[in-house]
């Protein structure tokens, strides 16, 4: 222990006054300057996940290592400082974290295929598309016309009295001619076969591919004479557009459309059965 000259500071190594140095009569115990105190970590207490053991700085839950959302206060485990650090790559690859995102990628797959149509997901995307049943009737040739050609020619002469009227051509949708052949088909049946009317939600169901406004007309036309007695496909197509009502004629040349699907049927007695879907 030192001792040490009130007055100037001198050192002295016994209480033997005066000092040496200035000689004043008072010397006192010399303070021995301690060092900070060391530690091997942390003094605060951390918070302990009751489940898996991770210790976080904060009671913040859930543990950032297993979701558990109790968290304990003690005092810290040095052994397991690391933990302190939060999440690490060497966490995020645990066996139970790679297998949940191998789920999760499985799942938003499965949403991604339902919304694009590629699969069908109860309540995700749009409904499963019956087949088109088969009917009493010819559905693609009659003599020597084509049916599909009929169709086609059918679009063309509509296109031309729309860009007459000012408005633009319409495209065909590869959805609205299976709406247009499974509701045409399902007339038919029911007029000419046993089959039953359609029911109202099967009608609705063209608004799945039709973002506003949808026009379905479902009719018939009954030639003068036989079906093969038109020179070609566009006479008859020019006869259908025009056994069309006036009304929906005027609503597709007239009015803001875009696609269409249109499917000719040829039943019974010559009774050409027609029905046109546009968006």
């Amino acid at each position: 222990m030192e001792w040490r000259c009130t007055w100037c500071g001198k050192p002295h190594e016994e209480n033997d006054p005066p000092c040496d140095n200035c000689g004043h009569n008072k010397l006192e115990r010399a303070v021995e300057q301690m060092g900070p105190e060391t530690t091997d970590g942390p003094q605060d207490p951390v918070w302990v996940c009751t489940e898996c053991g991770r210790q976080h700085t904060k009671n913040s839950p859930p543990c950032s290592r297993c979701g558990n959302i109790d968290l304990e206060k003690r005092q810290p485990d040095w052994d397991e400082l690391d933990d302190l650090d939060g999440t690490t790559y060497r966490d995020v690859l645990e066996p139970r974290y790679v297998a949940g995102y191998i789920v999760a990628a499985i799942l938003g797959g499965i949403l991604v295929l339902g919304f694009l149509g590629v699969i069908q997901v109860p309540g995700i995307g749009p409904s499963p598309q019956p087949p088109v049943p088969a009917v009493p009737g010819e559905g693609e040739q009659v003599g020597d016309l084509s049916l599909a050609a009929v169709e086609e020619s059918y679009v063309e002469h509509l296109d031309e009295r729309r860009t007459a009227a000012g408005g633009g051509v319409l495209t065909n949708d590869s959805d609205l001619a299976w709406y247009s052949a499974y509701v045409n088909k399902r007339s038919v049946d029911a007029t000419d076969g046993d089959g039953e009317d359609l029911s109202q939600e099967e009608i609705n169901q063209i608004r799945e591919y039709c973002d506003r406004r949808p026009l379905v007309t479902v009719y018939s036309v009954s030639p003068s004479g036989a079906v093969t007695d038109f020179e070609n496909e566009s006479a008859l197509a020019s006869a259908l557009l025009d056994g069309l009502s006036d009304d929906n004629r005027q609503a597709l040349v007239s009015e803001s459309r875009e696609r269409i699907g249109v499917d000719v049927h040829v039943g019974q007695n010559d009774r050409v059965f027609v029905t046109v879907a546009a968006c």
